[in-house]
């Protein structure tokens, strides 16, 4: 039997999903397709072979599947121009607590200025109808740890209303 709860809404609309090759993304790519979506993803490499990315196969059939990094603005943006995607899920992001510890000024340009290019991309992009951005469970008030404060910078510019009317329309 197949129930489609959202009564053919994604079929056929140009998806992009940033950070597609991780756990989450890999999952709504899945997700999308099966839902009729003319799926994009963008992303860096899978970590490994046995991640669900790879072993599903599904970097095989879609629209595009794209290597790219979140911290170039300009090729969000190129990508955005080519593809013109309607909906915009974000979930890249340099994910690893641990790993934030010894690489703190990547996370954060990856964490808060990657999700800003994203921000700036669909804000320039007509076809965008919405954009969702993604962030983790992790998004708490943590003044002590690199971590918390990269998660509460990029909170802080998805909820501040002035800073958010210049990046969207």
């Amino acid at each position: 039997m197949d129930i489609d709860i959202y009564n053919n809404f994604f079929h056929g609309k140009r998806v992009l999903v940033t950070g597609h090759t991780g756990f989450k993304g890999s999952w709504l790519f899945i997700w999308l397709h099966e839902l009729g979506a003319e799926v994009i993803g963008v992303a860096q490499e899978p970590f490994s072979e046995r991640d669900n990315f790879v072993l599903s196969g599904i970097g095989k059939k879609i629209k595009a599947d794209i290597r790219a990094d979140i911290r170039d603005g300009e090729r969000m943006k190129a990508i955005f121009k080519e593809y013109q995607p309607e909906i915009v899920f974000h979930l890249a992001a340099q994910p690893l607590v641990r790993l934030s510890y010894e690489i703190p000024v990547e996370t954060y340009q990856t964490n808060v200025m990657g999700a800003i290019n994203i921000l700036e991309a669909i804000r320039v992009t007509d076809s965008v109808k919405v954009g969702i951005m993604i962030t983790t469970d992790k998004c708490y008030e943590n003044k002590e740890q690199i971590w918390g404060i990269v998660r509460m910078s990029l909170w802080a510019v998805m909820t501040h209303i002035p800073a958010v009317r210049v990046l969207l329309r």
